[in-house]
C-alpha cells in the first residue's frame, strides 16, 4: 500500500499538471512579489511627499507666527515663541539662519551663534552658485536623514525674504536689493510616518500571502478540473489500449482539444479492435487451412508410402508367384492324375477312400494356392486400364446386384444414392466393379448380426470435377490400431482365417490407376466408410 502511494506520489509530482501549477505558483508569487515592491516604493514616496507638503505648511505657518516678532525686533519673544513650537509632537528641531549661515535661534539653545557649513548637501542646492538661488522645487527644499538613535528626519528649508515691510524698518536698514534675509529650518520626525509604513507593508504582505494561498487553491482547482483529470482519463485509456483491452472508450463530452484527442482515441480504439477482429478471423481460417492442408500432406505422405510399400511388396508377390506357380500346377495335376489310377486300379474299400480324400484335398488346397498366387500376380503386375465413359449409376446397381444374396442371407439392409452431373465418368468399368463388389463384400463380412449398407456419390463441393463415392456400413469397424495398415497386402482382420488380405490392396491399385484417392474412417462398433475421390475425367497412364 506505501509503495503504491509513494508511486502515485512520484507520479503526480511527473506529471504535466503539476509542472504547470509550479509555473502558474510561480508567476503569481514573482507578480505579487513586483507588485507588492511598486506599491511600497510608491507608497513610500507619496507619504514622503504628503509629509513634505505638510511640513512646508507648517513651515509657512511657524514663519507666519514669527513674522510680527522678527519685523518689531523682539528677540526674546522670538525665541521663546520657537521653544514652544518645538515642543509640538512631530515637531524635532527649528532654526532661523542669517544670510551668513549663523544660527540666531534654535530650539536647541547650545547651537546659537554657530555657523553652518554653506557646502553641506542642505546648503548646496541654493548656493551651488555665486549667488544664493531665489526660488526652489519643493523636492529640493525638504532632506531625509537619520538621527543618532535611527529615526528618520525630514528636514525643511523655508527661506525669509526681504519684504517691503522688512527693509523700511528703522530697526533693520536692510537694502532693498537684499532678496533673502535668512532661512527657517524646521525638521520633523517621521517615526510615526514609519510606523504607518511597517503596518501598512504588514498588511499588504499580510494580504498578498493570502491572495497567492487563494490564487494556489484556485489554480490547483482549475488544474485538476480541467488538465489533470482528463489526461489522467487519457493515460488510463492509453494504458487499458496497451494491454488489449480494445473496448475501452472515454468518455469525455469536451470541445477542446482534449476533447477531440478523446474521440480520436476512441476511433483508434475502434479501428484497431476492427482490425484486431479481422487479424484473428484471418488467423483462425489461417489455423484452419494450415490444419488442412497439414492433413492433405499427411494424407498424400502415407498415399507415398503405401505406394513404395505396395510396389516394394509387388516385385516381391511378382516374384513369389512365379516360382510357385509351376510346383502349385505340378501339385493339382499329379494329385489328379492319382486319383484317376487309384479309382481305376483299386476297388473300393476304406483305404481307398481315405486315399482319395486325402488326394481331393490336396488337389483342393493346391488350387486355392493357385488362386493366392493368381490374386498375387493381378496385384503385382495389374491389368492393363481400358477407361471408356460409363454411368456410375449402373457399376454401382450391378455391383449391390452381386452381393444381394450375401446381403439377404445377413439380413443387412442396402440403399444407394448416386446425384453426379455428369452421370457418366471415364473409367475402367470392370475394375471398378471388382473395387466396389470387394468392398461390399468387406461390409457384409463386418455386419454378423445384420445391419445398414449405404453407398452415395455426390460432386465433390470444392472439387466439381471429382466425384465423392462412399461405402458405409454399420458394422464392427476398424481398430484405431490397424486403420493404417489395411490396404497391405496379406494383412487381414478376419478371424477365420479365410481371408489372405489381398482384397483391399488390390482396390487400393486399382483405385490408384484410376487416379483417385481412398481413404477410411472408422470407429470401433460404429461402422465404417470407406471413401473413393474419382476424376471425372482421369489420365490414362502409358
Amino acid at each position: 500500500m506505501r509503495r503504491k502511494a509513494k508511486k502515485h506520489i512520484i507520479g503526480f509530482y511527473r506529471s504535466l499538471s503539476f509542472k504547470l501549477f509550479m509555473i502558474l505558483l510561480l508567476l503569481v508569487m514573482v507578480l505579487f512579489v513586483l507588485y507588492s515592491t511598486l506599491y511600497s516604493t510608491r507608497q513610500v514616496h507619496i507619504y514622503e511627499n504628503t509629509v513634505g507638503q505638510s511640513a512646508y505648511r507648517v513651515s509657512d505657518v511657524i514663519k507666519k507666527s514669527l513674522y510680527r516678532l522678527m519685523l518689531q525686533n523682539e528677540r526674546e519673544e522670538l525665541f521663546h515663541t520657537i521653544v514652544s513650537i518645538g515642543d509640538e509632537p512631530g515637531i524635532e528641531l527649528v532654526r532661523i539662519y542669517n544670510k551668513k549661515g549663523e544660527i540666531t535661534f534654535s530650539t536647541k539653545p547650545s547651537e546659537t551663534g554657530r555657523i553652518v557649513d554653506m557646502k553641506a548637501e542642505a546648503c548646496y542646492a541654493c548656493h551651488a552658485a555665486n549667488q544664493p538661488i531665489v526660488s526652489l522645487p519643493m523636492q529640493k527644499k525638504t532632506r531625509i536623514y537619520r538621527a543618532t538613535d535611527g529615526r528618520r528626519i525630514m528636514g525643511l528649508i523655508n527661506p525669509i525674504r526681504n519684504a517691503p515691510e522688512c527693509s523700511n524698518q528703522v530697526c533693520h536698514a536692510h537694502s532693498k536689493d537684499q532678496t533673502i534675509l535668512g532661512v527657517l529650518d524646521v525638521q520633523m520626525s517621521l517615526e510615526e510616518l514609519d510606523q504607518a509604513l511597517s503596518q501598512t507593508r504588514l498588511t499588504v504582505f499580510t494580504l498578498s500571502t493570502g491572495l497567492i494561498i487563494l490564487a494556489m487553491i484556485l489554480f490547483a482547482i482549475v488544474v485538476y478540473l480541467i488538465i489533470y483529470r482528463p489526461i489522467n482519463t487519457l493515460k488510463t485509456g492509453t494504458v487499458r489500449l496497451a494491454v488489449g483491452d480494445l473496448d475501452y472508450r472515454i468518455d469525455m463530452q469536451r470541445k477542446d482539444e482534449l476533447g477531440m484527442l478523446a474521440r480520436s482515441f476512441n476511433n483508434m480504439a475502434e479501428n484497431l479492435k476492427r482490425a484486431y477482429t479481422e487479424l484473428k478471423n484471418w488467423s483462425n481460417r489461417l489455423a484452419v487451412r494450415v490444419e488442412e492442408k497439414t492433413e492433405e500432406l499427411e494424407r498424400m505422405h502415407r498415399g507415398m508410402l503405401q505406394v513404395e510399400k505396395m510396389s516394394s511388396l509387388g516385385k516381391m508377390a511378382a516374384t513369389v508367384a512365379h516360382e510357385l506357380n509351376n510346383p502349385l500346377a505340378g501339385i493339382v495335376t499329379y494329385s489328379k492324375l492319382l486319383q484317376k489310377r487309384i479309382s481305376k486300379s483299386y476297388s473300393a474299400n476304406g483305404d481307398c477312400e481315405k486315399i482319395l480324400k486325402e488326394l481331393q484335398l490336396i488337389e483342393s488346397e493346391s488350387m486355392r494356392c493357385g488362386n493366392i498366387v493368381r490374386n498375387l500376380l493381378a496385384f503385382a503386375r495389374g491389368t492393363s486400364v481400358n477407361f471408356q465413359e460409363w454411368p456410375l449409376k449402373e457399376i454401382v446397381d450391378r455391383a449391390m446386384g452381386i452381393v444381394q444374396h450375401h446381403m439377404k442371407l445377413g439380413k443387412i439392409e442396402g440403399r444407394s444414392s448416386i446425384e453426379i452431373n455428369p452421370d457418366k465418368i471415364v473409367c475402367d468399368p470392370d475394375q471398378l466393379l471388382q473395387a466396389l463388389v470387394a468392398l461390399l463384400v468387406n461390409a457384409v463380412e463386418a455386419m454378423p448380426d445384420g445391419g445398414e449398407l449405404e453407398i452415395a456419390a455426390r460432386n465433390m463441393p470444392r472439387n466439381p470435377d471429382r466425384v465423392l463415392l462412399s461405402v458405409k456400413d454399420t458394422g464392427v469397424g476398424i481398430p484405431e490400431g490397424v486403420k493404417d495398415k489395411i490396404f497391405e497386402p496379406f494383412f487381414s482382420t478376419k478371424r477365420d482365417q479365410k481371408g489372405v488380405g489381398l482384397g483391399l490392396a488390390v482396390v487400393y491399385g486399382i483405385i490408384q490407376r484410376h487416379n483417385g484417392k481412398i481413404y477410411v474412417e472408422s470407429k470401433e462398433k460404429e461402422g465404417t466408410s470407406f471413401f473413393i475421390e474419382l476424376p471425372i475425367q482421369p489420365k490414362e497412364e502409358n
